[in-house]
């Protein structure tokens, strides 16, 4: 008797191992679209408690794997960069990550936003929680400036001003028809931007107003879209303040 009973135990345990396996594959497989429309790479500026921020990076992989790369700000201009494992979970839509700085966030709207203990951080503060997805449409390309306050641009100078955004660092560089200039640019929810720490060299050129221009045009845009090959740079107030295309 005890010799069935154990045989019985035994199957119970083998049929539920094998229901568990089953349900296992079938959560993976129903979420396989969910994963991959959260692949990516996502940057932004984590608080930091020493320094003015932490420049963050993550690209998330659908075999459930990512990269970070971080900088302390103010700090030092070298790069960290860590790998690893991180949990999904379907029901609630969170990402689990193995690495303590990142800890666990919600995805919603091709952003990642830190949850503390379980809660999504609201308020003035939630911007600093986020970590927004790269417009790959945006990034890596040159933006030649076709029109400014919606008159057409000419060359001047023999150049052509242009514009990069990089996603290394979030950095952008380009040139504004005489100088060459860079900066750090960041974007937030709703293709929100904000460019900062605009740098550029100091030559005088014959036409200076396309370059004066255009680089007012940088300091007030508050949000960008793009139409097939076309960046159109705004701000809330205003009509497009600059347009621009992929070359």
């Amino acid at each position: 008797m005890r010799k069935i009973m154990i045989a019985i135990g035994l199957s119970a345990v083998f049929i539920l191992s094998i229901n568990a396996c089953k349900n296992k594959t079938r959560l993976s497989d129903s979420n396989i679209d969910a994963i991959q429309k959260a692949s990516g790479i996502y940057t932004g500026i984590l608080p930091c408690a020493n320094c003015s921020g932490i420049q963050t990076r993550v690209e998330i992989n659908t075999d459930l794997t990512y990269t970070l790369q971080i900088r302390y700000m103010d700090e030092s201009e070298e790069t960290d960069t860590v790998s690893g494992k991180f949990e999904w979970n379907s029901d609630k839509n969170t990402i689990t990550f193995d690495e303590q700085l990142l800890g666990q966030y919600t995805i919603e709207d091709h952003a990642l936003y830190k949850l503390v203990d379980g809660i999504k951080e609201e308020g003035e503060n939630a911007e600093n929680y986020t970590l927004v997805k790269v417009d790959q449409n945006l990034v890596e390309k040159s933006w030649k400036l076709l029109e400014l306050h919606g008159s057409q641009v000419a060359i001047v100078n023999n150049k052509e001003a242009n514009i990069i955004f990089h996603i290394d660092g979030n950095r952008f560089s380009g040139n504004a028809s005489c100088n060459r200039f860079n900066g750090s640019y960041h974007i937030k929810e709703n293709n929100r931007i904000i460019f900062s720490q605009t740098v550029a060299t100091k030559m005088m050129c014959i036409n200076m107003k396309i370059e004066t221009e255009f680089m007012e045009v940088l300091s007030r845009t508050e949000s960008y879209s793009i139409e097939n090959d076309t960046l159109i740079l705004t701000s809330t107030q205003m009509a497009p303040l600059a347009k621009l295309v992929a070359i």
